[in-house]
């Protein structure tokens, strides 16, 4: 079987669950990245109904999954940084999902290059 893991903001969740089926995947999860200022508070910012300080990153399996033991915790608190910068917690816990894996960051920028990792963007 295959995992495969997918950020996704707020307002394109129920997209970034549709277009996980449309490639074949089954959603299990998602990992919360609650952001925070560098005084420790949440890191608000604009949202349609709500102030948003967290993003979402999709968590899916295609084929049957063989039993998965649990890893880590599905929140990572973490100061935001640069413009779309994730913090190194998030990718690491997709190694750890994916250990051996390929992976892709899809609309990177120059400051959230990562060794291992390929990266397309029209900002690099």
């Amino acid at each position: 079987y295959q995992r495969r893991v997918r950020g996704v903001i707020n307002s394109k969740y129920a997209a970034g669950i549709k277009l996980m089926h449309t490639w074949g995947y089954t959603v299990v999860d998602d990992i919360a990245w609650v952001k925070e200022t560098v005084n420790r508070r949440l890191a608000k910012s604009h949202g349609y109904y709500l102030q948003h300080a967290k993003e979402s990153c999709l968590v899916g399996v295609k084929g049957t999954p063989q039993h998965a033991k649990s890893i880590a915790s599905d929140v990572i608190f973490a100061r935001r940084r640069g413009q779309s910068q994730k913090p190194d917690a998030i990718y690491e816990r997709i190694e750890q999902l994916v250990p051996g894996g390929r992976y892709l960051e899809i609309f990177a920028r120059r400051n959230n290059l990562r060794d291992g990792w390929v990266s397309i963007g029209n900002e690099l």
